[in-house]
């Protein structure tokens, strides 16, 4: 076990403050990690969970798969053993990639056995993970904190390429974008904030469309997107409208 800073050490007492208050219905909406967890409910409908891939917190928990945990020193010297938060779970074929708080990497664990089966490790460099997707061969698309760019990383964890530039001009640009899936064809759905769009790339980074402004425009908050056939998009002020579009 890795020894947490005191800044890791505060972030895991908030979160136990923040858990506490979701236990009566209190969703935090300070960064994007809950909202994923608290508006990302997989339907109990077969057909939806094919086509969806995020799982809550809460379904995780259920697997009894254990987290990562670390050690912190308080300031009167006591050390403490801390679990850190689960960010982000999608289910890929008969594979689950969890993400953890301030990793650098991406855990993935075998869906029968629920037994640890490898790590993605990926540079600190890139910032902190936002968003991820996982294509057909493993690759990851992922998206950081301060890039206005979906990065490709390999299924190992090597950079490929960017996809996407920034800028609001031209319809190829990114300006924030928070999240994103991978369709059955296997391009790239990306939620654009700042044009208020889907954009949709292929993996090798040529710009497919947009699609879906119209139809968003009322709205203060899309909080993610997920599926591959349709594409659903969850958001509202509340978290609970649902969009879909056919690929």
């Amino acid at each position: 076990m890795r020894k947490g800073s005191p800044v890791e050490l505060d972030q895991q007492r908030r979160h136990f403050i923040g858990s506490s208050f979701a236990a009566f219905g209190v969703a935090s909406v300070a960064g994007l990690a809950a909202p994923v967890f608290a508006n990302n409910q997989l339907s109990t409908g077969n057909a939806a969970q094919d086509n969806c891939s995020r799982l809550t917190e809460q379904q995780v928990a259920s697997l009894g798969i254990n987290a990562p945990t670390f050690t912190a020193e308080t300031p009167q010297g006591e050390t403490l053993t801390l679990t850190r938060q689960l960010r982000m779970a999608r289910r890929y074929q008969e594979l689950l990639y969890l993400s953890f708080q301030n990793e650098s990497s991406i855990h993935v664990y075998d869906l029968a056995s629920l037994q640890p089966r490898f790590e993605i490790p990926f540079s600190a460099q890139l910032g902190i993970l936002k968003d991820f997707a996982v294509s057909e061969s493993g690759d990851v698309f992922a998206i950081f904190t301060g890039q206005h760019t979906i990065t490709h990383l390999s299924s190992n964890g090597a950079f490929v390429q960017t996809i996407g530039e920034f800028g609001i001009d031209n319809p190829q640009q990114l300006n924030g974008p928070s999240s994103l899936t991978i369709d059955s064809p296997g391009n790239i759905h990306v939620w654009d904030s700042g044009a208020r769009k889907i954009k949709v790339f292929t993996p090798d980074n040529q710009f497919v469309r947009q699609y879906g402004q119209a139809r968003f425009s009322p709205v203060q908050m899309v909080r993610s997107i997920d599926g591959r056939d349709p594409i659903v998009v969850v958001g509202g002020n509340s978290g609970d409208q649902v969009w879909s579009f056919q690929v």
